[in-house]
């Protein structure tokens, strides 16, 4: 895939570009994949843009996943009709997300809940409130990360469906630890982690009991996920894609929409290169390599530091000091994060900026 921009001399590194016209066909596979819009709930965490929220809204995705306050402030700005906070909030959190609902009764607010303590909260500030907070339970089916287990959910559903105060939205299951690179091997643990939620949900509504729905998956276990019928589904990477979600998923129709731009700025050694791209400008939290740099696919990455990056590369070239490359994070959701606004290219040209508006974990209230 092409990446090069025209008139190189006037991007600054190191940066962050994003291809307009491929977010709208990645936005496509999704819809394809899902089979419609009616299936997704896609997640803004990766992106944090209201450019790429509107373009998802253009396709006709109305409803949306967040993880943090301000990620939930954008999506009302921009007009979300449904928005879940899938992030279990404390006490703060929620005191803000109901401020929103209150001053935004248009729009329909949720959040998860996967304990009895933090249901109880829930329940006392909405009656002190006056409203009814919409609650999906959220379940753990392996991922160990947050969530109650399917087997023990039958009472905190019966809680929360009891409750005066609080309307239960079904169940929410995130299996991000689902990432066998075999298509087939994955789908097969796709389906294995899931029986115990269908167990739960037979379980309910054997005894007359109802789960309105489901949401399930991310990114690596989207596809696996689109082959049930009754659920939601909430990708988030498909929009921009990655080098660690193409190496899971390597038939995946989605195409790398954002890319980081970086300047070669010194030769200290024989077959050593050190780029203006340090931890600062890409996610770190995962071992060496952290990006793929094209046309220099094989360099063997040595050292990164806060403005730099050593990568040894043996190859005979004639690379100079001052030479633009474009780079392919391995996790792009983080590397976001890291700037305030992203170069857009159209047909090899800038065309301007996406400002990325949702970087912080704070909300102004009025």
């Amino acid at each position: 895939m092409d990446y090069k921009v025209e008139q190189e001399g006037n991007l600054l590194t190191p940066g962050l570009l994003v291809y307009p016209e491929r977010v709208k066909q990645n936005i496509e596979s999704m819809i394809s994949i899902a089979g419609g819009t009616h299936r997704l709930i896609p997640h803004i965490k990766t992106h944090k843009m209201s450019a790429i929220i509107k373009l998802q809204m253009e396709a006709g995705i109305t409803r949306f996943k967040c993880a943090t306050l301000a990620e939930l402030d954008l999506l009302v700005g921009c007009g979300a009709h449904y928005i879940l906070l899938a992030h279990q909030p404390t006490r703060e959190k929620i005191s803000q997300l109901i401020y929103l609902q209150k001053k935004n009764p248009e729009i329909g607010f949720a959040t998860l809940v996967d304990n009895y303590d933090s249901l109880q909260l829930f329940s006392e500030l909405a009656a002190q409130h006056s409203i009814k907070l919409k609650l999906w339970i959220d379940l753990n089916n392996g991922m160990n990360r947050t969530g109650i287990l399917p087997q023990h959910a039958v009472q905190l559903y019966h809680s929360l469906e009891e409750n005066k105060e609080l309307i239960f939205e079904g169940f929410h299951v995130y299996d991000g630890h689902i990432r066998p690179l075999n298509l087939s091997e994955r789908i097969e643990k796709c389906n294995q982690d899931f029986e115990p939620v269908a167990a739960l949900i037979d379980q309910i509504e054997a005894k007359g009991g109802k789960v309105p729905n489901i949401i399930t998956g991310g990114s690596p276990s989207f596809y696996p996920h689109a082959l049930r019928q009754r659920n939601l589904l909430s990708p988030g990477t498909t929009l921009l894609w990655d080098v660690g979600y193409k190496k899971i998923w390597k038939e995946s129709p989605f195409q790398h929409a954002a890319v980081l731009i970086t300047r070669l700025i010194s030769k200290p050694n024989k077959g050593i290169y050190c780029f203006d791209l340090g931890h600062k400008a890409v996610a770190s939290e995962m071992p060496l390599p952290r990006v793929q740099i094209v046309g220099m696919e094989d360099a063997v990455h040595k050292g990164q530091s806060e403005e730099h990056l050593m990568v040894e590369y043996e190859k005979e070239n004639d690379f100079k000091v001052g030479d633009l490359f474009y780079a392919l994070p391995y996790h792009i959701c983080p590397t976001v994060a890291k700037y305030n606004r992203a170069y857009t290219i159209e047909k090899g040209k800038h065309a301007g900026f996406w400002e990325i508006e949702a970087r912080d974990y704070h909300i102004a209230l009025d």
